[in-house]
C-alpha cells in the first residue's frame, strides 16, 4: 500500500480537516517555542563574536548558522552559542553586529535569540490558517442543511420524451478551474448549464444548474474531485476510472454533490451507465434511467460539433473527457446533464 493512499480516501471536507489539524499543531509549536518556553527569560543586548555553521537536518543543501554572542549579566560576562528554535530567517547575522537575546535568569549562560516579533507574525499566520478552514467548514455545513431542507424532492424531474431523436452537445469550459459546462444544440444554443456562483478552495463550491428551456435555476454544492480506494469492482457504481475496454478499475475518482457521493447518488436515483469502446479514440456511454435508455453520449475531442472537427482532421481525433456528442429523445435534461457532469469531472483512461 502506497503511503499516500489513506489521504486519498478523505472527502473534500476530510482533506480540509486534515490541513486544519496540521495548521493547529504548527501554531501550537510556535506558541510554545516562541513564547511559553522563554516566558521567564530576561531580554538584553548582545554582540555577535563568532559564527558557526552546521548541517541543517531539514535540508542537506543548507547550513544552519549558530552565532556566538557576548553579553553581560550584572558584573559577569558571558560568551556563549545561542540555541533557539524560533529565529527569523530574514535577519542577516554578521560578526560585530548587535542582536537582542533572552537569557535564563536562573542560569544566565542559557540564552536564545529574541524572536518575539517573528513569533508574533508566525502566530498570526497560524491563527489565520486555522480560522479560514474552520469558517469554511461551518459555513459549508450550514448551506448543506439549507439545501436539504429547501430541496427535499427527487434530484431529477419527470422523464419526458420528444417525438424525434435529437443531437445535442456537452461542452466543458477548459479555460477555468471552476468546472462549468453546458449542453447546447446543433445551432449552439445553450439549453442547460452549470454556472459557478462561488468557487472555494477549501470547501464545496457553489453552483447553479440552469434549465434554459424551463427557465429554472437550482442551487447545488459541488465538492472537489478526490480519488477513492475501491477494492470491490463488482459494486454497482459508475464513477471509477475506466480502461479502454470499459473495465472498472479499483481506484476511481469521485466528488460530493450536495453532501452526497456523486456516483452513489446517481445510482440511488435510478441512473446506470454502460460503456462501449467504439474506437481507440472514444468511448460511448449508454445512460439508463430506471432501466430504460434515455441517451447515448459519445466521447469526442473539444471540437465537439462535427463541422468543427472536419476542419481539424488530426486534433479532432484526440478525445477529451469533458466533451460529448449526445443522441436522445429526452426533453428533460436533468439526469443526462448531471451524469455527464460527473463523468467530465472524474473520468480518466488508465492502463
Amino acid at each position: 500500500m502506497k503511503f499516500y493512499r489513506p489521504l486519498l480516501k478523505l472527502s473534500p471536507r476530510g482533506t480540509t480537516i486534515f490541513f486544519l489539524v496540521i495548521a493547529t499543531f504548527a501554531t501550537l509549536f510556535v506558541l510554545y517555542f516562541g513564547f511559553i518556553e522563554s516566558y521567564s527569560y530576561v531580554k538584553t543586548t548582545a554582540v555577535i563574536t563568532e559564527l558557526s555553521y552546521e548541517e541543517d537536518e531539514s535540508d542537506d543543501s543548507k547550513k544552519k548558522i549558530l552565532p556566538k554572542v557576548n553579553y553581560k549579566v550584572g558584573e559577569k560576562e558571558y560568551n556563549v552559542f545561542l540555541k533557539s528554535v524560533m529565529t527569523s530567517p530574514f535577519k542577516e547575522k554578521k560578526i560585530g553586529t548587535e542582536i537582542k537575546i533572552e537569557y535564563n535568569p536562573a542560569n544566565p549562560s542559557e540564552a536564545i535569540e529574541d524572536s518575539s516579533e517573528f513569533s508574533i507574525c508566525m502566530l498570526i499566520i497560524g491563527l489565520v490558517c486555522i480560522a479560514i478552514p474552520t469558517y469554511s467548514l461551518l459555513k459549508n455545513r450550514k448551506k448543506r442543511k439549507l439545501l436539504v431542507n429547501h430541496y427535499p424532492k427527487a434530484i431529477f424531474g419527470a422523464s419526458r420524451k420528444c417525438s424525434e431523436e435529437r443531437k445535442l452537445y456537452f461542452v466543458t469550459d477548459l479555460g477555468t478551474i471552476k468546472g462549468t459546462c453546458h449542453i447546447e444544440d446543433a445551432d449552439r444554443k445553450i439549453l442547460y448549464e452549470a454556472v459557478s456562483t462561488k468557487f472555494s478552495l477549501l470547501a464545496d463550491s457553489e453552483m447553479e444548474f440552469v434549465d434554459h428551456i424551463l427557465n429554472h435555476r437550482t442551487p447545488h454544492l459541488v465538492g472537489k474531485v478526490v480519488t477513492s480506494i475501491h477494492e470491490n469492482t463488482n459494486r454497482h457504481m459508475w464513477g471509477p476510472n475506466i480502461d479502454i475496454f470499459g473495465n472498472i478499475q479499483p481506484d476511481y475518482s469521485t466528488f460530493d454533490f450536495d453532501g452526497r457521493e456523486i456516483w452513489g447518488l446517481l445510482y440511488e436515483n435510478g441512473i446506470e451507465i454502460k460503456t462501449n469502446l467504439i474506437s481507440l479514440t472514444g468511448i460511448t456511454y449508454t445512460i439508463y434511467r430506471d432501466g430504460k435508455e434515455i441517451a447515448q453520449a459519445v466521447n469526442s475531442s473539444k471540437f465537439v460539433h462535427e463541422e468543427d472537427a472536419e476542419k481539424r482532421k488530426i486534433r479532432s481525433k484526440i478525445p477529451n473527457s469533458g466533451f460529448f456528442r449526445i443522441t436522445t429523445k429526452e426533453k428533460n435534461l436533468d439526469a443526462i446533464f448531471l451524469t455527464l457532469f460527473a463523468i467530465s469531472r472524474t473520468y480518466t483512461i488508465t492502463n
